[in-house]
C-alpha cells in the first residue's frame, strides 16, 4: 500500500526525528562558530548573553515540535483503530524515535546553553 509521503505512515517517518536533530546540530554548532568569529558576545558576561539565549530559544523549539510529533504519533497508536501491523510498527517506531531525539536535543542543548561560548 503507497502512503503520501506526509502521512503519518509512511516510512520515511521513522528517520524523520533524527533528520530534525541532524539538523538542529548541525545550525547550532555551525552558527556557533561563525558567530564566534565574526562577533563573540562579550566573555564577561559569562552565560547570560544573546548568544545563549538565541541557542536556548531555538533549543526549546525544536524539543517542543519534537515531543509534539512524538505525542501525535503516540497517541494515533494507542486510539481504537483498524491499522495493521505495518501501519502501528511505523507509528509506534517513529513515535520512539522522536522520543529520543527529543531527549538528544535536550543533553546537547543544555551544554550548549549553560557554558560560556566561544572560550
Amino acid at each position: 500500500m503507497k502512503y503520501n509521503r506526509t502521512s503519518v505512515f509512511h516510512p520515511i517517518q521513522i528517520p524523520f526525528g533524527l533528520t530534525i536533530w541532524s539538523l538542529w546540530f548541525a545550525i547550532m554548532y555551525g552558527s556557533h562558530a561563525v558567530v564566534c568569529s565574526i562577533a563573540p558576545p562579550d566573555p564577561n558576561l559569562g552565560v547570560f548573553n544573546w548568544l545563549n539565549a538565541s541557542f536556548g530559544l531555538f533549543t526549546v523549539l525544536v524539543i517542543v515540535l519534537l515531543l509534539w510529533l512524538g505525542r501525535r504519533t503516540w497517541k494515533l497508536s494507542h486510539e481504537p483503530n483498524d491499522f495493521n501491523e505495518r501501519q502501528v510498527f511505523v507509528i509506534k517506531v517513529s513515535s520512539g524515535i522522536h522520543f529520543i531525539a527529543a531527549l538528544a536535543t535536550v543533553f546537547v542543548g543544555m551544554q550548549l546553553v549553560f557554558l560560556p561560548p566561544c572560550v
